[in-house]
């Protein structure tokens, strides 16, 4: 009864557990303890905050979840509670999740602005258009107010990542991919002729992104990304191609190969080059070359 009465114990317990290896059974049984001690207290404690918290660390460990979405539910919690809280600090939480809000709203009404003006989703009918979902998994990696810059890159870069899988997964001929990739591997926008009209807003969608981003680390940190932007968006478009050449040839391939391709077209490199040149404060070609791997 003295561990079952423990409750901050056994949810930092609970939460601990999960940061365990594969295999490390003893944070397993730790995990199922607390939580078996855990359900027992939220089945018969008959205070309403209490069995708020309980279910919601039950539901999901806080390291889990999204740290400045959760700074509102924790202030709903606290804000009636007379004598848990100072209520300074409790003001100081509520404008701060309230500035830290304005930041995102700004920053999804130049994105808005940004996707509009490209006019992808007029030309490009057969694309996903994920605007608000690109961004709101941008926030979830990059929840800083400072990283503003950076939050909007990587929601370009999925918005764009989305559209140019859907050329390669849903529209376009094997002829047009090829010519699609060639083009992509010149890398020169004044060799687009041979393109049909929506590859060649696509591809130009890709390389103005491209060389935004590359104007803004040149000036701001003195280091050119370009040709690293560039080599991952050609790798990209070389695993999108392999992809749709085994799918429209109808080939066999064992599950262990469709993995290991699987995990590199979802663009780990791609995400992991634009966010470390938009957030880094300095930049270096070893730690390029090394994403690129």
């Amino acid at each position: 009864m003295i561990i079952s009465g423990d409750v901050r114990g056994l949810l930092n317990l609970y939460e601990a557990s999960y940061l365990g290896f594969p295999g490390e059974s003893v944070m397993d049984e730790a995990r199922s303890f607390a939580r078996s001690h855990l359900l027992k207290i939220y089945n018969t404690t008959d205070q309403a905050m209490a069995a708020k918290q309980l279910a919601r660390a039950l539901e999901l460990p806080s390291h889990w979840r999204i740290r400045r979405s959760e700074a509102r539910w924790h202030i709903e919690q606290y804000k009636d509670i007379e004598g848990i809280v100072d209520p300074s600090l409790l003001e100081l939480a509520v404008l701060d999740f309230n500035m830290v809000q304005l930041v995102y709203q700004t920053d999804l009404k130049e994105l808005n602005r940004w996707w509009k003006e490209l006019g992808l989703p007029e030309k490009l009918e057969f694309a996903r258009d994920r605007l608000n979902e690109s961004f709101q998994w941008a926030v979830s990696l990059i929840q800083e107010p400072q990283f503003s810059y950076c939050r909007k890159i990587m929601s370009k870069l999925v918005c764009l990542v989305n559209v140019v899988d859907d050329v390669y997964d849903v529209y376009g001929s094997m002829d047009e991919l090829q010519r699609f990739t060639a083009a992509i591997l010149r890398w020169n926008a004044e060799e687009l002729d041979e393109l049909p009209e929506y590859m060649q807003i696509c591809f130009m969608a890709v390389y103005n992104t491209a060389n935004e981003l590359a104007y803004y680390t040149i000036k701001q940190k003195g280091f050119n990304c370009l040709p690293y932007i560039k080599q991952a968006w050609q790798e990209q478009c070389r695993l999108y191609l392999e992809e749709a050449t085994t799918f429209h040839n109808g080939l066999d391939q064992t599950f262990e190969k469709y993995l290991d391709h699987g995990w590199k077209s979802v663009a780990p490199s791609i995400v992991l080059i634009h966010t470390y040149a938009a957030s880094a404060e300095t930049l270096s070609n070893e730690a390029f070359i090394y994403v690129l791997g």
